[in-house]
């Protein structure tokens, strides 16, 4: 079976960690050579970002900013979706990427966020590139039901689209989550403390997403979770993966996105000979 026919989520990719921060260029962190498989190869992306609201509703297009500070500023948002809207018009059918956009707001009303979030996406990068949850929903049911009844398609299905998730700030991710997800363009992922082998959840929701901060010396905790996460079909990052013992611990564990800031020039960040490989 080819990586094409194989559930998204059972599928294991390197991703980069506050991608932004890179000295790399997406076009560069998404470049892929088979001859070095650990040189960039990442099928996974991170934009941190924050909110600088105005009267645009979100189309403005400074009214999102990069930055890893809360109420911070920085180059807008856009200028990293162009990049991402550029490799799309350059790379027809590339591989789906996984785009990690975390929420670095608290400050005011997260009423009216899920829809600037999509009329921002709307007018700065191009909505038929995106995967959307909509694709996921069986009708009736959330998105966690939806997955349990049918689980999650191939990775053919997501080609030559970009499968955007919310993270950071749990209250605004959560209601991004459930205001009409049918309607939204990002997923959202939902945190676990990588200490606990029994994570608590609700089986139930629109978060399909699991998103850990993984370390050596709670392995054998993380690993324990991330196989009942599995169970509940859902799909697994872990971030901060820096070092080959990490690395291999991730890879042992069958962590789906594997986000490090070691993107080259260390042989053992890579996932096998391929972008993707089962986990």
């Amino acid at each position: 079976m080819s990586h094409w026919d194989t559930p998204y989520n059972q599928l294991a990719f390197k991703a980069s960690h506050n991608s932004y921060e890179s000295p790399y260029s997406m076009h560069q962190l998404l470049s892929w050579d088979p001859a070095q498989p650990d040189h960039f190869g990442c099928r996974g992306l991170e934009i941190d970002f924050t909110r600088h609201s105005d009267d645009s509703l979100g189309r403005s297009i400074g009214y999102f900013q990069v930055t890893h500070e809360q109420g911070g500023s920085g180059v807008p948002l856009a200028y990293y979706l162009g990049q991402l809207l550029s490799y799309h018009l350059n790379h027809p059918q590339h591989d789906p990427v996984f785009v990690t956009l975390c929420i670095k707001s608290e400050a005011g009303s997260i009423k009216s966020f899920p829809s600037e979030m999509d009329n921002y996406l709307r007018t700065w990068f191009y909505a038929p590139a995106i995967f959307t949850p909509r694709r996921m929903l069986v009708d009736g049911m959330d998105l966690f039901g939806s997955v349990e009844s049918t689980g999650w398609p191939p990775a053919g299905e997501l080609r030559n689209h970009f499968f955007l998730c919310l993270s950071g700030t749990e209250k605004w991710k959560a209601f991004y989550a459930e205001t009409d997800i049918g309607q939204r363009l990002c997923f959202a992922d939902i945190d676990f403390p990588d200490d606990q082998p029994n994570p608590a959840f609700f089986r139930s929701g629109n978060r399909i997403v699991a998103n850990m901060n993984v370390f050596s010396a709670d392995f054998p905790y993380w690993k324990v979770a991330v196989a009942e996460l599995d169970r509940a079909c859902m799909l697994v990052r872990g971030y901060k993966v820096n070092s080959g013992d990490l690395w291999e611990k991730a890879r042992v564990a069958h962590l789906n996105v594997i986000a490090t800031d070691e993107v080259e020039a260390h042989a053992w960040a890579k996932v096998g000979g391929e972008p993707f490989e089962p986990r």
